[in-house]
């Protein structure tokens, strides 16, 4: 008699601990991610209001595989060597920025950019895409944190065109 009961219960906090387990997971789908409300536009935001709550686009480009360029070191890395364009560029440090001012690259398809910041001095680094020559599909950018940041902090280190959302996420990586 008293198996049955002790099996009962392990049996019941075991089902307690995977449901709770699957409602972590299935609750962070946002994974922390927020939208500044305003960055640093030379233009009207009206355009970026009216898409507010479509963000599934973002999703499928931030968190899917997709051709990927990387630049760390003021050089370029592609994530395939045999792709000819990509949807995405990441930087990897925040001292490549110049490489966006060349004329010889071609950036026409990227429709997000990455940043990776390390610590709080990259964010005096800061980035303009109103002065980014080739982007011609540039819809989103997003900043990874890897420290405690604010949106505030973030609003100063990026200018963009209204058309272009900028999102963030801060995090301390363990």
């Amino acid at each position: 008699m008293r198996n049955k009961s002790t099996f009962a219960f392990y049996t019941f906090l075991f089902s307690l601990c995977v449901s709770l387990c699957s409602f972590n997971k299935t609750t962070a789908q946002e994974k922390g991610i927020y939208e500044l409300s305003e960055t640093n536009s030379l233009a009207k935001t009206s355009s970026k209001k009216a898409n507010l709550n479509d963000r599934e686009d973002f999703y499928a480009l931030a968190l899917n595989l997709h051709a990927t360029i990387y630049v760390e070191n003021n050089s370029l890395r592609k994530s395939n060597k045999n792709i000819t364009s990509a949807s995405k560029l990441t930087f990897n440090d925040a001292k490549s920025f110049n490489i966006l001012n060349q004329n010889n690259q071609d950036f026409s398809d990227v429709e997000l950019i990455t940043i990776v910041l390390n610590s709080e001095s990259d964010l005096n680094n800061k980035i303009n895409l109103t002065q980014a020559n080739g982007f011609n599909s540039l819809k989103y950018v997003y900043i990874k944190c890897n420290f405690k940041c604010s949106e505030q902090q973030l609003k100063s280190f990026v200018t963009s065109d209204a058309a272009i959302r900028v999102f963030y996420k801060s995090e301390t990586p363990s």
